[in-house]
Parts: C-alpha cells; structure tokens; sequence
C-alpha cells in the first residue's frame, strides 16, 4: 500500500484507521472544508451541527429512506483540530501547516468493532480522495450510505483486507465470498436462469413465487440435515441482463447479508460473478453459518448445480 493508505491497528476500545496526506492547500482552506457543513455535503455529506464543543451533530445518509445517524463534537481548536464521536466511534481531525499554502491533515478513526474494521477504513479512504477532489475545484455530490456494492468501494476493501487479513486473522469472517464461473450459455439463457422460478427450482432452491423486480420479498427453507432454516430475502438491485442482488437472512437469527450475480456477456459463453457479503454480521456461535460453509455451498450451487443445468439444455 501507497502512503495515501491507512493504518489499521487494533486498540483495546477495537480497530483504529489513521490517514495521513499532505494537501496543497492553506490550513485554513482545508479546516473550512472539513467542519464547515456546506462543504461538508460536497464531499461527504449532509451535516446539521453548530461547530462548538459539546453540540449534538446529525448525519444524514442519501439512501431512500434518508437515513439518521448521531454524535457529539469532543473539541474545536481552529484550525487545528477537530474531533467528534459518530455512534459510538471517534473521529479525530489534525491539521498542521506546512509554509502559507500547504497542510498536512491527519484523520484518526477509532472505536471500531471488528464488523467495520474493514468496509469503514476503505470509506474513508474514499471520502479523503473526494475532499482532495472537492478542494480541487470539483463540486459533484456522493450517494454517500449507498454504496456497499459499487465497484470502487469494493475494490478499496479489497485492498484494505489483503493487509489486514493477515494481520488480523479474525476479521476473515468479514471478508466476502467471491465465485467466479464461466458457463458455455449465452448470457440472456443464464439471466432466465437465475431470475426464472421455474428455471431456478432446476438448480437452485424451490420458491413459491420470484420476480427481479426491487423490493420484490421472497423466502425458502433450506439448511443442513440436522436444522432448516427460514432464508428472508428481498431483491435490491436489478440490472436486466447483467446484476441481480438481493438480501439474505434468517428467520430468528440476527444479521443481514446481501447476495449479488453478475453477468458479463462473452458471446455464446457468459461469465459470472457471485457475490455474497455480509457474513459476518451472522451469529458467531452458529457453526452452520460460517463463512466456510457458504464458500462450500455456493461452489456446490454455481459450480455443479448451475453449471450442469445450462450446459445440459
């Protein structure tokens, strides 16, 4: 990893990220854009807060239901320092200048729980390129609290992990489960495949009704020999011909995890990429939900059960 990258380290209050860029911009113009929120909003998004000690602050994701979540500035030292909580996490902004026309900042995120310790470093990464950007003179808004599945975000946890993995073994629970597949059936035959339930009852499991159609809520039973379980499953994300995503729980556990395929079209073969995230949010204690067994069952799902269904039409 490049300078630009954070730092993960493991505290005993749990994981900490810290950042530090050196900015081609006055002290003074990058304290505005980190507290002030009209700028705010620009490259992170909308902030509702009086920029005092001791003031509650309110942070609004853009997702459908605009979402709300809280916390509290700790200290304002213009223009040096500025720190918050955010449920339950710490935020901790450190300026320092560098002559009259330059900065260095210094972002310390801290009080992670082992769920974040991933996906929130790679956030801020991405926030920390969009201030950059936003000093620079672009002024484009973010779907921020939108994008767990977008490419780029993925990308950036993925390059978080491949450290952080290694140095904290524990968090490969977290890391999602990726198949990749290339089946000789053309691409609309596999779409109709996976989003057909007469076709999915083929290869996948037996549901009473399916349409890819967002917000469409389907469940089915399956499990071990020993237990069956209730899945609860409501479609997200629907790209015709390309991207099916849905959500996947399960009926008395807790956790949330979202399953995604995507098709890339090769002419008369198709590609396809599953993936499944989440897993981690699963109960720990349930060894039917290790991420271990969803690596077995989607290879058994994608790689045999799918893969002879289209290939044997």
């Amino acid at each position: 990893m490049d300078r630009d990258h954070g730092k993960i380290t493991k505290k005993p209050d749990g994981f900490q990220v810290r950042f530090e860029r050196e900015l081609n911009y006055s002290i003074d113009t990058v304290w505005d854009a980190i507290t002030n929120p009209e700028k705010l909003k620009i490259w992170f998004t909308d902030f509702e807060m009086e920029l005092k000690e001791g003031a509650d602050i309110i942070i609004k994701f853009r997702d459908e239901a605009a979402t709300k979540t809280y916390g509290k500035i700790i200290k304002v030292e213009p223009p040096r320092r500025f720190e918050y909580t955010w449920e339950g996490e710490l935020a901790v902004w450190e300026l320092e200048p560098i002559g009259d026309r330059r900065c260095r900042l210094i972002l310390t995120y801290s009080k992670l729980s082992s769920e974040y310790a991933i996906n929130a470093p790679a956030g801020f990464h991405s926030l920390l390129d969009r201030l950059e950007d936003m000093l620079g003179g672009n002024d484009k808004f973010y779907p921020f609290g939108t994008e767990e599945n977008d490419p780029e975000h993925l990308e950036m946890q993925e390059a978080y992990g491949r450290i952080a993995y290694d140095d904290f073994p524990e968090l490969k629970r977290y890391k999602p489960v990726v198949i990749e597949r290339t089946f000789n059936a053309p691409v609309d035959r596999v779409w109709s495949a996976i989003t057909d339930k007469e076709k999915m009852k083929e290869w996948y499991f037996d549901l009473e009704e399916f349409k890819p159609q967002v917000g469409f809520k389907f469940q089915f039973e399956g499990g071990t020999e020993e237990k069956c379980y209730l899945h609860l499953c409501e479609v997200t994300e629907v790209v015709p011909g390309k991207k099916l995503q849905y959500s996947w729980k399960y009926d008395g556990y807790a956790g949330n995890s979202f399953v995604t395929f995507e098709l890339f079209d090769l002419g008369d073969q198709t590609k396809m990429k599953l993936t499944h995230t989440g897993l981690g949010t699963f109960p720990e204690s349930n060894p039917d939900l290790a991420r271990e067994n969803f690596i077995g069952g989607w290879e058994d799902i994608i790689g045999r059960s799918l893969k002879q269904y289209l290939e044997n039409l």
